[in-house]
């Protein structure tokens, strides 16, 4: 089984589905034994930084040496240093790489002959119509090929002896809002209209267009204008446009038959093209002579009646997974909200830090915690968690699996079979990824980016909701406990213990109350300081809660003095808890060569609580028993 990963940054908002769906009819005319695996962003479209630095991520997630072959379509990537990057690892690989529509060295180049064709336009511009002056709207200038374009169209001209300076030409995008831009600058500065404005796309020639009528100009009775691609737009806009056509698909499929040839051994030229056509309608004089497509019109009716169904399916499922309690629930809630999701598969896995903030010391909340919590903002953990899995419409029960890698998980037999990656983040922080099995409707539907949206702001409010809440807990826990010994404050005591209490008088169980007083802290801050004095409070301390049981409440009453309470099974419990606790003080003070020898005076009592008991009387008594062995204590220490 042989695979090859296609990576590439959608148009805008818009996944490019022509390459894998060339890519896979190709497969499967030749039976071949291939699967494709497609990592696809949606940055550079949102004017936000670091949410484009998330979408680019999912470029990190595959070892590109497992691979067979690389097909890179880097022309949307704007971040010259993110097409560096990956143009850098596959190298790095050592695998066999094509480039579509983009020359690199080293790779091969499958695409159209963008040189070849723009020179058959203008040349039909020039011999045909008899045009001499022209202005040239094109897309990004960096664009190779809006780079090659212009070329042909400057080296012809220069041909003919035609004067073509820089103020003819306006670069910006292969947007509507280009052509729109381009005449409304170009016609003001020049004061006069060209015999035609070559336009480096459809959407350019439509913008140019409707800035021309609303000027008051008429095309092509004013001008000619002539746009590239042949989309829909171009036949059935009034005028017609003239364009050049070319099948995307046949890009797809063209790579497949490159690599199939080089898996054999063959040698290769650099560059491979697919056939283009100049097609010359009414925008530059001509008739074309094409018959309209009777169901086009139904088409489009049709396409607005699914689009506003899914629009009213992606508002729903809003509405579900604000419902929901956890990612699981969410993708649920995907194929049932949106049965128009038509895939064999779909899972989603996590990085482990989702839950991290979970595994913090209760002392340790500050603004890192809730900023970073460990999530990679380059490439993704080594192990990750699919944490769900929807198959065949039905949900897996083997969520929580760990997997390193993406192979063997995400790996099919007979060839033909598609995975589509695409990055899960909270702005530039990479929290996972979302991978869809057999995806190539659902790209051609223009389905995903909305849903993928959705699904995480969705799970980046509910993790931000569980956080503040475990993090809610985590103060409230803080303002209960002692920072210096970890042991209940009063406050804490006074929650935790009146609790107890009722408890021990409500079922009649026995009730130990001890009161805890450390000895001579006085005499051990004057002469050796107070980090001893401190060590001190913190030793005993941890005896006492050594020495208890983990459902006691154990508690620093100010200074030197503690408090336990604990239900208790004999009457000689609270003699055996004091004896304990001596016990380790005695042995802390000969491990740590105190130069004094640490105790504390315990009075204790294990009682039955009446209904007419309260628990402060309890503690006085257990309180005035402590007293009573200092002042033993103290007359000892005197004879």
């Amino acid at each position: 089984m042989r695979k090859i990963a296609l990576i590439m940054d959608g148009w805008k908002r818009y996944l490019t589905f022509a390459w894998p769906a060339g890519i896979l009819n190709r497969i499967k005319q030749t039976n071949e034994d291939i699967n494709l695996y497609i990592f696809n962003s949606s940055g550079g479209w949102s004017g936000d930084k670091d949410y484009d630095a998330g979408e680019y991520n999912i470029y990190n997630l595959p070892d590109l040496t497992q691979f067979d072959g690389i097909i890179v379509d880097l022309n949307n990537i704007s971040d010259e240093k993110i097409s560096a990057r990956v143009t850098e690892r596959v190298r790095e690989s050592g695998v066999p790489a094509i480039s579509i529509g983009n020359k690199i060295d080293g790779f091969y180049y499958a695409g159209i002959d963008n040189r070849k064709v723009m020179r058959e336009l203008i040349t039909h511009l020039y011999e045909v119509h008899g045009c001499r002056s022209f202005w040239f709207v094109m897309g990004r200038e960096e664009n190779y090929e809006d780079r090659c374009r212009t070329e042909a169209l400057r080296e012809y001209l220069q041909e003919k002896g035609i004067f073509c300076g820089k103020d003819v030409f306006y670069h910006e995008s292969f947007e509507y809002e280009c052509g729109v831009h381009g005449f409304d600058k170009l016609y003001p500065k020049l004061k006069k209209l060209p015999d035609a404005v070559i336009c480096g796309s459809d959407n350019i020639a439509v913008g140019v267009c409707e800035a021309a009528q609303k000027a008051g100009f008429e095309i092509p009775k004013d001008f000619f204008v002539t746009g590239f691609d042949d989309f829909d737009k171009a036949f059935y806009y009034k005028p017609k446009l003239t364009t050049v056509r070319h099948i995307r698909e046949d890009v797809g499929e063209l790579c497949v038959d490159i690599f199939l040839e080089l898996w054999k051994g063959e040698k290769l030229p650099q560059c491979h093209y697919t056939k283009t056509e100049c097609i010359f309608r009414e925008s530059c004089g001509c008739e074309s002579g094409e018959k309209e497509d009777v169901y086009y019109q139904k088409n489009q009716i049709m396409y607005g009646i699914e689009t506003r169904r899914f629009e009213d399916q992606v508002l729903a499922l809003e509405y579900e997974l604000m419902r929901c309690n956890t990612v699981q629930e969410m993708m649920y809630c995907i194929p049932q909200c949106i049965p128009s999701l038509k895939c064999d598969a779909m899972y989603l896995v996590l990085d482990p830090h989702m839950d991290a903030f979970k595994n913090q010391t209760e002392v340790y909340y500050n603004a890192r915690l809730l900023e970073n919590e460990g999530f990679l903002t380059e490439g993704y953990p080594e192990r990750m968690k699919v944490v769900f899995a929807y198959e065949n419409g039905v949900v897996r029960e083997d969520a929580g699996m760990e997997i390193q890698g993406i192979f063997p998980m995400f790996d099919a037999a007979g060839g033909g079979v598609d995975f589509l990656f695409l990055p899960m983040h909270f702005k530039d922080r990479a929290v996972g990824y979302l991978v869809i099995h057999n995806a190539v409707y659902l790209m051609e539907k223009q389905y995903l980016f909305s849903v993928v949206k959705t699904l995480i702001n969705a799970m980046e409010n509910l993790h931000k909701k569980e956080k503040l809440a475990y993090m809610n807990e985590v103060l409230a826990k803080i303002s209960l406990k002692d920072s210096m010994t970890g042991m209940y404050n009063r406050l804490g005591y006074q929650k935790n213990a009146e609790r107890m209490f009722v408890e021990a008088k409500e079922q009649k169980k026995k009730l130990l109350v001890m009161y805890i007083d450390m000895d001579r802290l006085k005499f051990v801050n004057d002469h050796y300081g107070h980090e001893y004095g401190d060590f001190s409070i913190v030793t005993i301390a941890k005896a006492i809660m050594k020495c208890s049981r983990m459902d006691a409440v154990p508690a620093r009453m100010g200074g030197d003095e503690f408090v336990l309470l604990q239900i208790a099974e004999t009457e000689a419990e609270g003699a055996k808890i004091a004896e304990q606790i001596e016990a380790e003080l005695k042995k802390v003070s000969a491990q740590m060569q105190l130069p004094f020898m640490l105790g504390a005076s315990v009075g204790g009592i294990v009682r039955t609580p009446e209904m007419q008991d309260s628990l402060e009387e309890l503690l006085k008594e257990a309180e005035t028993l402590m007293y009573e062995e200092k002042m033993r204590k103290k007359v000892m220490r005197t004879e």
